[in-house]
C-alpha cells in the first residue's frame, strides 16, 4: 500500500510495490497494486499480467476480473476483454456494480451494445432502481444504439433521481 500512496502523492511507487511481491508474490492485493500502477505508467503488457496473476489468484473476487477485462481492452483484445467482465457479473449477479461495468464496457468499446450492454444496464436499473448512475448509463447505451426515446426517458430519469449528474447532462 506505500507503493500505491507514493505514486498517488507523484511519487514513484515501483520500489515498495516490487518489496511487497517479494515478501508476498501470491497476494492478489499486491499484484492489483502492481496491475494499477503499470496501467497508470502506460505499461499495459505489464499491467495485464498482473491482473491475469491476481484473477487467478483471488478467483472469486469479481472487482479481480474487471480489472482484467480493463487490462486485456488497453492490449486491444476487446474479445477477451468481454469475458471477464461477463464473468464477473456472474460471481455477483446481485450487485449493480459489475453489471454497469459490463454496460460501460460496451458503450465505450461500441460493442454488443444491444444484446450485451443494454440488458447489462437494464439489470443495473433493476438491481438499483433509485441509482441516477444505472440510469444514465443506460440512456447513453440507448442512445448509442440509436434508440433516442428510450434513450431520453432514462436520462431525464437519471437527472430527476439526481439533478447534479454531470454524466446524464452529458450525454
Amino acid at each position: 500500500w506505500l507503493g500505491e500512496a507514493n505514486q498517488q502523492n507523484g511519487r514513484e511507487g515501483i520500489a515498495e510495490l516490487n518489496r511487497a511481491l517479494e515478501l508476498n508474490p501470491n497476494s492478489s492485493i499486491v499484484r492489483g497494486l502492481r496491475g494499477m500502477y503499470f496501467q497508470r505508467t502506460g505499461n499495459h503488457r505489464d499491467a495485464l499480467t498482473e491482473f491475469q496473476v491476481g484473477a487467478s489468484l483471488d478467483p472469486q473476487n469479481p472487482a479481480r476480473f474487471v480489472s482484467l477485462g480493463d487490462a486485456y481492452a488497453l492490449t486491444g483484445d476487446l474479445v477477451l476483454a468481454l469475458e471477464p467482465f461477463q464473468y464477473a457479473t456472474l460471481l455477483a449477479p446481485d450487485d449493480a456494480t459489475y453489471w454497469r461495468a459490463l454496460a460501460d464496457f460496451c458503450g465505450r468499446q461500441g460493442i454488443h451494445l444491444n444484446d450485451i450492454g443494454i440488458p447489462a444496464a437494464q439489470r443495473a436499473v433493476i438491481l438499483t432502481p433509485d441509482d441516477s448512475r444505472s440510469e444514465d448509463l443506460l440512456g447513453w447505451l440507448w442512445y448509442l444504439d440509436g434508440g433516442f426515446l428510450e434513450s431520453e426517458r432514462h436520462l431525464l430519469r437519471a437527472l430527476q433521481l439526481d439533478s447534479q449528474n454531470d454524466s446524464a447532462y452529458l450525454h
